[in-house]
């Protein structure tokens, strides 16, 4: 039996919907958010219904999850000499978001969870120390009560980098919310998706401007006219927007979110029915959680054992891996502080610290993953659950 194992969600719910909204944009002939001879204004409505869902009060569309991350660092003033504590076991745009800004990350080991352990983060804060960047990885939210705990003894700003995360909770409030502000995504294998794209959400309007402006070239703008920058409080910046076409994509998508998850969910549940874990242990989940099910995780006791799981696995069919990549404090840019440019900016003007994270990678070579695609069947299902209570029972 062929066993899907791809990592695309919203990607599968792609159909009628949104090849009607896009025509609609396309026949418009107004694909930029700002201007177009008939412009419908997709974007705005995104943003609208966004902070609806998630109850914030605003949402900035940005062109990809990369760019919410650094907007997200910019509208809290991450900047040169600060540092920014996270988990090492994450994509390196976490990271880059920080570096960009001229700060630099400083890495804290991971627990079982697969997230940043809340035990450890106090150890590493130094004066450099600006905020803590949460990253709730394969759709599991951090601890984010004893987070927030000891951003506020240390008055630290809260990142939240929800890429892999929308539409989970931790204690009912939507991952994203819960701190200073969150960055999503909306690329392809996230829980909705228009292919790229991604926003932020926050409560607070001073970071909602400064990230606004900084993706607007750094320009102000007053509702869609064209912006300004001479008022006496402009700055520079990039441009970050995201086009009517995505915008479009993206709420037929959001309609759809309920009916994603509680797919993963039946999913996840499916494959876990009936296990006695007593040859391996699924992935912490904290009780205050309502995870997103993009994944499937086993830890096991040694790197041995998980690899002969994988083995015994694929032999049968059923894809388990270890994660695709190494953890990135292993990347070159920081073991040899590599940049683009000959200054080697940003190493130059932030001092990064080397953290021994050898328990996030011993957990790390201990754990197994599948992918639970959205195009999984039942009868994949109770084939994978079979063939994971052979294993246990061999």
């Amino acid at each position: 039996m062929n066993i899907p194992n791809d990592p695309f969600l919203g990607t599968y719910y792609i159909g009628k919907e949104e090849l009607k909204a896009v025509k609609q944009v396309i026949k418009s002939k107004s694909l930029f958010r700002y201007h177009g001879p008939q412009l419908l204004y997709k974007t705005n409505e995104l943003e609208e219904r966004l902070a609806k869902y998630l109850g914030v009060k605003y949402v900035l569309a940005c062109c990809n999850g990369s760019a919410a991350l650094k907007l997200a660092c910019i509208g809290c003033g991450i900047g040169p000499g600060d540092e920014v504590l996270m988990s090492p076991f994450t994509f390196i745009a976490s990271a880059s978001s920080v570096l960009s800004c001229g700060a630099v990350p400083k890495f804290v080991d991971i627990d079982k969870s697969m997230n940043i352990d809340v035990n450890k983060i106090e150890e590493n804060i130094s004066p450099s120390t600006k905020a803590i960047m949460a990253i709730h990885m394969q759709g599991q939210p951090c601890n984010m009560k004893e987070i927030k705990r000891i951003a506020k003894k240390h008055s630290l700003l809260v990142i939240e980098d929800a890429a892999q995360a929308f539409g989970s909770k931790f204690e009912n409030k939507f991952s994203g919310t819960i701190g200073d502000v969150g960055a999503f995504s909306l690329q392809a294998g996230k829980t909705i998706t228009c292919g790229e794209g991604g926003f932020i959400a926050t409560n607070n309007k001073k970071i909602y401007m400064a990230a606004k402006m900084y993706h607007d070239n750094g320009g102000y703008r007053i509702g869609d006219d064209y912006p300004t920058w001479e008022n006496g409080n402009t700055f520079f910046g990039e441009n970050y927007k995201l086009t009517e076409l995505q915008s479009a994509v993206a709420l037929e998508q959001l309609k759809k979110v309920d009916k994603i998850i509680n797919k993963q969910e039946y999913s996840y549940s499916q494959i876990i029915n009936g296990l006695k874990f007593n040859k391996f242990n699924i992935r912490t989940i904290d009780e205050n959680c309502q995870s997103v099910k993009t994944s499937v995780c086993f830890n096991f006791n040694t790197k041995k054992e998980c690899t002969n799981f994988i083995n015994w696995m694929k032999e049968r069919g059923v894809p388990f891996n270890h994660y695709c990549s190494n953890l990135i404090n292993e990347f070159d840019t920081f073991k040899k502080k590599n940049s683009w440019h000959k200054s080697h900016f940003p190493y130059e003007l932030s001092e990064y610290t080397e953290i021994d994270c050898s328990i996030s990678h011993d957990i790390f070579n201990k754990t197994a993953w599948f992918n639970l695609s959205a195009s999984l069947k039942s009868k994949h299902l109770k084939y994978i659950n079979v063939i994971l209570k052979e294993f246990e029972n061999e």
